[in-house]
């Protein structure tokens, strides 16, 4: 019996697969972080502007949507050449409300949202992996 091994066709598909399950499980995470700021409970201070009630976050939890800048600015990046994928958030109020300031408590989202993937993420990868193989 002979086996033939093309290595560079292997190589390809590995890639392929393992691109395929970044794009995926990058965009799994961006889609629980805007799940944890838009769908979430808020149990923080109610307040008025404009005319219209706002459900603020409490410390803890991750923001409530107020403008929509925070959830419309988290977006996924994928280096196809480094096999990388990136969740950002380009709104500048990100950050202080991920970390807290020393005026605000933190409201994790991005982090947590994170942490809440990683099985998913390996799972999604070795997935796509398979099926190219």
């Amino acid at each position: 019996m002979t086996v033939t091994w093309n290595q560079e066709q292997l190589v390809e598909a590995v890639r392929r697969g393992a691109l395929r399950g970044l794009t995926i499980a990058a965009n799994d995470v961006r889609n629980e972080i805007l799940r944890r700021i838009l769908q979430t409970e808020k149990s923080g201070k109610v307040y008025v502007r404009r005319g219209v009630a706002h459900q603020a976050s409490a410390p803890g939890e991750a923001p409530a949507s107020d403008t929509g800048d925070l959830a419309r600015n988290i977006t996924v990046v994928v280096n196809a050449q480094a096999l990388t994928a990136r969740v950002n958030s380009g709104a500048a109020h990100s950050l202080p409300l991920e970390f807290g300031t020393s005026t605000i408590e933190p409201r994790p989202h991005m982090r947590v949202s994170l942490a809440s993937q990683r099985e998913n993420i390996s799972l999604t990868v070795g997935r796509e992996i398979a099926r190219e193989l």
